[in-house]
């Protein structure tokens, strides 16, 4: 069994689709409410508006907590620094700003459009 992809509901696509473009994702769109990305690991992000959710599952809710967060790993410490400043320039909210792991990584976290949360790392050489 192989972990093929992330599908990630979306309250604003749009913002969605520009926040994640930030890791190097280029979108295809699939109908108007479905768009999937391919990380350089060969996972796949899928984002579907709140809309498309509610049509294939009439019950579903939209989520009060997030409570998934997806991890991208940069080449070095200087590009974790990088990244995070770019999120935050671009106007999206950082939860810590990156610092250096006692686990040997320098991360960050920040969240996305819709509050699910993002690290960012790399190993400290």
């Amino acid at each position: 069994m192989t972990l093929s992809a992330v599908g990630i509901a979306c309250k604003d696509i749009e913002k969605s689709i520009s926040f994640y473009e930030i890791f190097n994702l280029k979108f295809t769109k699939y109908g108007d409410d479905h768009y999937e990305a391919t990380t350089n690991s060969g996972v796949r992000i899928m984002l579907d508006t709140f809309k498309l959710m509610k049509d294939l599952n009439p019950d579903w809710k939209e989520p009060l907590h997030p409570g998934i967060t997806l991890c991208f790993e940069e080449e070095d410490a200087y590009s974790v620094d990088k990244t995070y400043k770019k999120i935050i320039s671009s106007g999206y909210k950082g939860e810590k700003e990156p610092w250096d792991a006692p686990w040997g990584q320098r991360y960050s976290s920040v969240r996305d459009p819709d509050g699910n949360l993002v690290d960012i790392f790399a190993n400290i050489k």
